[in-house]
């Protein structure tokens, strides 16, 4: 999975529409294996789930998918086949025959992402999928989501501001910034722009103060400091010296920065003056 983040405006949607074939892109071209995008899309190549659409909620969900399917080029029998094999993909079977203006929030964004899947593309084009949802219902689409392309093979670009909850099965991020590619690497690669590797929180007992410090990276608020540790050297003499301390100590956690928050870094950096590479 690629994920593509960057502030508002930075191009995300756009490029994903470029991809895709909708639009044209302004200078430059783009090729899918050696294809261009209207063909690709053409051929099936592609399943999308843009960020905004408009659903026909006249329809059931069954005869929203079974059109869709229809326009793609199925026949009648490969159509019908082929959204049931995605209503039960998607656990949409106690809604397959309600029509869309009666479904909830959630549900409606589970057909548009299901209508994505029509045909097993190759590549899937995801464009906020999750957004707006409850905590629950991202995880199971989640679980949908990365089901299908570990049994399908399908390569997904996944637009998303939630990108913690996706760091774990994503293996590349694009970071878009005024229209630029300002970084292209995995997700470790991206956790390393923090500046350090692990953050230990400490909270001592009423105003006891620690002194002779052993990091310089610290930043302390009223009984609670905070240490951002560079490594495990590090991190092995924080313990140290704080293990002289141990009656001073109420609280201590240790944890790893995130994805988050190297990327808000990669942007702070990058509001300070810096550049990348031009799409």
């Amino acid at each position: 999975m690629v994920i593509l983040v960057g502030p508002n405006g930075s191009g995300k949607t756009t490029l994903v529409r470029i991809i895709d074939g909708e639009i044209s892109p302004s200078r430059g071209f783009v090729s899918v294996n050696g294809l261009s995008p209207d063909v690709a899309r053409a051929r099936g190549f592609f399943g999308v789930m843009p960020q905004e659409a408009m659903l026909h909620e006249y329809l059931s969900v069954r005869e929203y998918l079974y059109y869709l399917a229809l326009i793609q080029g199925l026949n009648r029998y490969e159509a019908g086949r082929e959204v049931s094999r995605i209503i039960d993909d998607f656990m949409l079977q106690e809604y397959a025959s309600t029509r869309i203006e009666y479904l909830s929030g959630g549900f409606k964004r589970r057909v548009l992402l299901a209508q994505a899947f029509l045909g097993s593309p190759e590549v899937l084009l995801l464009d906020e999928p999750t957004v707006g949802l409850d905590p629950e219902m991202r995880v199971k689409l989640w679980d949908i989501i990365m089901r299908y392309a570990r049994e399908r093979g399908s390569m997904i670009i996944l637009v998303t501001h939630y990108i913690d909850e996706v760091m774990d099965i994503a293996s590349r991020v694009l970071l878009l910034y005024k229209g630029q590619l300002v970084f292209n690497g995995s997700p470790g690669e991206l956790l390393s722009k923090v500046g350090y590797k692990y953050r230990v929180q400490v909270r001592l007992r009423g105003s006891k103060a620690l002194e002779n410090l052993p990091l310089r990276l610290h930043h302390r608020s009223g009984d609670v400091i905070e240490f951002y540790v560079v490594d495990e050297g590090e991190l092995i003499k924080l313990l140290d010296y704080l293990a002289g301390f141990r009656d001073w100590v109420s609280e201590l956690s240790i944890d790893r920065p995130s994805l988050e928050e190297s990327y808000l870094q990669l942007i702070r950096l990058l509001e300070g003056g810096g550049g990348g590479q031009h799409l």
